[in-house]
């Protein structure tokens, strides 16, 4: 071999290796970039809540309330209130709090008015399982209790929903807590006994043009938002005038 070959194979070996040493350099980089990447990634997704603990709001029923239901009042009354709600909706839960407890006094014993609990639940999946978890309730006599509940355990950061509040898991402790019959409750959750029935009473919502939660249908008439016994006396006088109340 020439002196002239040996300095070109030299050279020839002098840059293979200084291309090896740069690619092992870019890979290197690559490598810190996508680990970067990944951190980024990690740090950068929403945490999960630190939930509150599980409360409970053990509710008389209503005087005339159906057993194993969520109506109260004569099925034939003059007057007929549907509610249709949202476990998610504060306004919702507000109504819970509060109003209803009024609009019970007043009208329940009245024999003239039907009120009548339904579900629209648009704002995510745990709001359908809370529809479902409220029906299971109602199977053992406790939807008033359950409804009240579900509310009182609401997302603390509302316009965020499925946050793990209505877990399947924490729907069961606050079943537990009502000392609700656990093995009966549990079977009818996780069956999914009452998917179709939260999902048609959805349907049945959107078909009668129903835009927010809560709404109260007054004889087939809807009214928006949270009301009182004092704003259903004044519906009542609009949509049943001949129904009188001392």
């Amino acid at each position: 071999m020439s002196k002239r070959q040996e300095l070109e194979l030299k050279q020839q070996q002098a840059a293979r290796k200084q291309w090896i040493q740069v690619g092992v350099i870019i890979g290197a980089i690559a490598l810190v970039l996508i680990g970067g990447a990944i951190v980024l990634s990690e740090t950068s997704k929403p945490k999960a809540p630190e939930l509150p603990s599980v409360v409970v709001v053990q509710k008389p029923l209503p005087p005339s309330a159906e057993v194993n239901g969520r109506a109260w009042g004569p099925k034939d009354a003059p007057i007929k209130i549907e509610e249709f709600l949202d476990f998610q909706c504060p306004a919702c839960a507000s109504f819970s709090r509060e109003p209803e407890a009024g609009v019970i006094e007043a009208f329940a014993s009245s024999g003239k008015v039907r009120f009548e609990s339904n579900n629209f639940q648009f704002k995510g999946n745990e709001s359908r399982r809370a529809g479902e978890a409220a029906l299971c309730a109602a199977d053992q006599n406790q939807y008033w209790s359950m409804n009240a509940t579900i509310f009182a355990n609401q997302p603390r950061v509302h316009g965020e929903d499925d946050l793990g509040y209505f877990s399947d898991a924490r729907l069961k402790e606050m079943a537990q807590k009502l000392g609700l019959d656990m093995p009966s409750f549990s079977t009818c959750l996780d069956s999914r006994k009452y998917e179709a029935q939260v999902q048609a009473e959805f349907d049945r919502a959107e078909s009668l043009g129903i835009q927010q939660t809560p709404t109260f249908l007054v004889n087939g008439k809807p009214f928006p938002g949270v009301r009182t016994a004092d704003d259903f006396k004044q519906i009542f006088a609009e949509v049943a005038p001949e129904v009188k109340f001392e």
